[in-house]
């Protein structure tokens, strides 16, 4: 009988030091910020993007996306990243890339208007060429058509250039 209580006694404090470790272990965890379990948010790739519309669409940082259109682009502009606007495993359907320049919106958009027909694009001129902080140009060409947008950020001016497939 001694033994049956002491071997229950052992369990008891065992099962009381091992909820006391899950509790300080939840807690430090909580601290820490991670999530506690095996959550979606935690098994999702965390994957940033600079311009494509989607973490699933592929990306390259610093160059064009092989097939991307041939369109002119402006002086002294930095590109950041360009991408598809489709899942890798699928058809393309279209790009997107975003360039950077410490140039103003309204000086961008003029070349654009002048440079993008001599490469057989098709302009269509902002409502407003004389906005300072964004405009945006339907593009066509051929069997491609999208947008231009220059916009004024903290770091310079945002050249967007997105192009959907139509046939």
């Amino acid at each position: 009988m001694q033994k049956n209580i002491f071997v229950i006694t052992v369990i008891v404090i065992s099962i009381i030091v091992l909820s006391g470790v899950v509790i300080l272990w939840m807690n430090n965890e909580k601290s820490r910020g991670q999530p506690i379990g095996n959550t979606a948010e935690q098994n999702a790739p965390n994957i940033e993007t600079e311009v494509a519309t989607d973490p699933r669409f592929p990306e390259i940082k610093g160059k064009l996306m092989s097939g991307f259109p041939e369109i002119p682009v402006y002086p002294g502009a930095t590109l950041i990243a360009s991408a598809k606007t489709n899942r890798a495993n699928e058809q393309d359907t279209g790009y997107r890339a975003k360039w950077e320049t410490q140039d103003a919106v309204v000086k961008v958009m003029k070349w654009y208007q002048e440079e993008l027909p001599k490469s057989g694009w098709v302009y269509e001129t902002p409502n407003d060429p004389n906005a300072s902080g964004e405009q945006v140009a339907q593009i066509k060409k051929s069997d491609l058509e999208g947008f231009l947008e220059a916009e004024r950020e903290e770091k310079g001016t945002e050249i967007v250039v997105e192009v959907r497939i139509t046939k």
